[in-house]
């Protein structure tokens, strides 16, 4: 890993978790971004040929007023993109989610709509006086590569660490097959799942990767608590069976959104 064009940032949540991330630097940011106008610049085309399809070039030009309104029009969609992505995607454009980042809050939480919404509208401050010069500038001198959307909107872009994924699965896999038919048939609510955090599922797979290397005794006194965490937060959802089917059962609910293989 770069260390220029990425530092490690640790985080205290509230819930006094420790967190330590490497935050993306601006070759990985610049990627991310590259790729998600690449597919905006595709989707307008696609748009611009069905409107002159329909309309037919030469009406486009007699009606300025339609030209401009077609602009509005795709300068919402586009920066609506960006933030419904990243608020609807745990943090994540199909850039950011293709080269593995993720937006989050400074302190390690998800990040909120209105923080998104912040470092989103001033994307246009941070591309003066062209294609991104002024954020590359502040992220240069800034401890945790932040542009200036993300000093305003209290917000980080953090690298996801790549781990071995398929070793990971295994492990679980045969956790599962131990328990069998007893591993609930239901799925998580969405509601419910919105309000998983990044710290809950550090809490979460953390437990379930040592589990094969756990004792009974120790899984079950681990499993205890953090089964009491997720009760509190999952406030109405389904508490079934133990404590460790109900920890293996969230897992395999929420792995296929945070984890990247």
């Amino acid at each position: 890993m770069n260390s220029f064009l990425e530092k490690e940032a640790v985080v205290i949540t509230p819930e006094r978790v420790q967190l330590s991330f490497f935050t993306a630097g601006i070759g990985s940011r610049g990627i991310a971004q590259l790729l998600d106008i690449l597919l905006l610049a595709a989707f307008n085309f696609l748009v611009f040929l069905a409107v002159a399809g329909t309309t037919g070039i030469s009406a486009i030009r007699a009606f300025d007023y339609a030209v401009a309104v077609m602009i509005i029009l795709l300068a919402l969609v586009n920066i609506g993109y960006f933030i419904g992505m990243e608020y609807y995607n745990g943090g994540q454009t199909l850039g950011k989610k293709w080269i593995g980042i993720r937006v989050l809050q400074e302190n390690g939480h998800a990040a909120t709509f209105l923080s998104i919404m912040i470092r989103n509208l001033f994307r246009l401050l941070d591309m003066l006086p062209t294609f991104y010069f002024l954020g590359m500038a502040v992220m240069l001198f800034s401890k945790h590569d932040k542009r200036l959307g993300d000093m305003v909107a209290g917000t980080i872009v953090v690298v996801e660490v790549q781990r071995d994924w398929l070793k990971q699965k295994k492990r679980v896999d045969q956790e599962v097959q131990k328990l069998g038919s007893s591993l609930p048939a239901v799925s998580l609510a969405e509601e419910h799942r919105r309000l998983i955090e990044h710290g809950d599922w550090v809490l979460l797979s953390a437990y379930v990767d040592r589990l094969p290397h756990m004792t009974e005794a120790k899984s079950n006194e681990y499993g205890a608590q953090i089964k009491r965490h997720f009760a509190a937060k999952l406030t109405g959802g389904p508490q079934l069976g133990d404590d460790r089917t109900y920890l293996i059962w969230l897992y395999t609910q929420l792995r296929d959104e945070w984890e990247i293989g």
